[in-house]
């Protein structure tokens, strides 16, 4: 008789999986006109451009303090843990959409106690037991459960690329931090080395005013100018203060924390690197991938839509076994199939509505990832315009400074000959000096500038990056 019940289940089971694997897509979701968008077929300051670099793009600059901070800041920092903690839940959500294409199985047990009595009755007790088994499914007759299924499996696609972009986002944030900080250390260097040398001077001048050589306006003008100089000292240091915090919170530590910077000189940035072609930023860029997965979700968004106005048939089915005692608890069972066909009859356009809502939906991810495109171009076309522009002014400023050395010397023969007078020879110095902490600032911005056109291109790097092994968590 167990047997016999058994059989009947699994028979059940059977067809119940033949009419789901015969289930098929009766509406296949939209595909969106992506390719429509005009790209350019080149970069306008690079026509012939090879394949873009894949490989992790701040090795070119040959730091290794800046690759073990790159290295930390991917594994600790929050902001990329909070990404991948995001993934999990994509994951797990897709996984409950998925569940809906089998069927589920469940257990029944229990004990009823009954007691029964009465003026005319002698009072009596029956016990029962009862043991059984209990399934479900629906039938995916037009493809929705497969298409609300496949619409989260882009999704979690879509999040992964979103955790990729969240890298590709905080490799730029600890290079930049990591370069203002070396910067910003240059500058106090600069500034130091000219509060020294202007100590010097002010030395020689009041040395000249006791021998009535200079007058007392020439020794003020000297002492203010190391004043101005000390007063701008305290802000840099905050600077640097600052900019020590934001590498700690990128690196996931509390201030004070993070390893310390020891990089005295900024790297000088090589030749541009590869940039590929326009439409090599559709792979390159993981924001693009997110926002084309995301625009396909909802194309299945669509599809599940439009299935859910038909009907739907869903099967059930149960076996129990009940007895008043263990004993015998097997030899008395039932079994129940019932299949359940419903169908919209009425509902004021609810589902109509769904799928006007469905396909807006989709029209707006379709316009953000054509936005995403145009502004990953934007920003390549920028990075790489603010590059070259950006080493014409810093090449014309090494000249400029060669130049001004050349002015102060001269200017300085002349005062000690006392062609000229000391405001002329000091007019110099500080501009020599103002161009010395701004070309430190100039070679800074460069260096910032290759990592935005690094950021820009993006890159298949970012594919490779796993978890950090202390925030993983399993499912159980």
């Amino acid at each position: 008789m167990v047997f016999l019940a058994r059989n009947r289940i699994l028979k059940g089971c059977m067809a119940t999986l033949l009419l789901g694997a015969a289930a098929c897509s009766t509406f296949p979701p939209p595909k969106a006109s992506q390719g429509l968008l005009p790209l350019p077929e080149r970069y306008s300051l690079y026509p012939e451009s090879s394949p873009a670099e894949e490989s992790r793009w701040w090795i070119s600059f040959n730091s290794d303090e800046l690759n073990a901070l790159m290295d930390e800041a991917l594994q600790e920092n929050l902001t990329l843990q909070e990404a991948w903690a995001r993934l999990k839940q994509s994951t797990a959500l897709h996984q409950t959409k998925k569940a809906g294409l089998f069927p589920s199985l469940s257990t029944e047990a229990g004990a009823d106690t009954t007691r029964r009595g009465g003026d005319d009755t002698v009072n009596s007790t029956t016990d029962s037991l009862y043991l059984g088994l209990a399934a479900s499914y629906e039938v995916d007759l037009w493809g929705r459960i497969r298409a609300l299924s496949q619409a989260e499996s882009q999704r979690v696609l879509a999040v992964r690329a979103n955790v990729e972009t969240a890298a590709m986002t905080l490799s730029g944030q600890v290079a930049e931090a990591w370069t203002n900080l070396v910067s910003t250390r240059g500058e106090i260097a600069v500034l130091k080395s000219q509060m020294a040398l202007n100590s010097t001077l002010l030395n020689a001048l009041e040395l000249r005013f006791e021998n009535s050589m200079v007058s007392a306006v020439d020794v003020l003008r000297q002492r203010k100018v190391i004043e101005q100089q000390a007063s701008e000292l305290p802000s840099l240091l905050e600077l640097e203060s600052r900019y020590q915090n934001a590498l700690a919170l990128l690196l996931g530590k509390a201030p004070g924390m993070a390893p310390e910077v020891i990089t005295r000189k900024l790297p000088a940035p090589g030749e541009i690197p590869p940039t590929g072609l326009p439409a090599d930023l559709l792979a390159m860029r993981p924001d693009i991938r997110s926002a084309g997965l995301t625009l396909r979700a909802e194309e299945w968004e669509i599809s599940a839509a439009r299935a859910d106005r038909l009907p739907a048939l869903s099967i059930t089915a149960r076996a129990r076994f009940g007895s008043d005692g263990v004993e015998s608890l097997f030899d008395n069972w039932f079994t129940n199939l019932a299949a359940n066909l419903t169908g919209p009859i009425f509902d004021a356009g609810r589902r109509k509505a769904e799928v006007f809502r469905a396909r807006a939906q989709a029209e707006e991810r379709l316009a953000t990832y054509r936005k995403t495109v145009l502004t990953a171009l934007s920003e390549v076309e920028n990075a790489l315009v603010s590059e070259v522009r950006q080493k014409e002014s810093v090449a014309a400023m090494e000249q400029e400074l060669i130049t001004s050395r050349l002015t102060l010397t001269e200017t300085e023969n002349r005062y000690t000959q006392g062609v000229s007078d000391y405001v002329t020879l000091l007019a110099e110095l500080k501009d020599l000096q103002t161009l010395e902490r701004k070309l430190v600032k100039e070679k800074a911005q460069l260096v910032k500038n290759r990592i935005a056109l690094h950021r820009a291109l993006g890159g298949n790097w970012t594919r490779s990056i796993t978890d950090s092994p202390s925030a993983r968590i399993t499912m159980e």
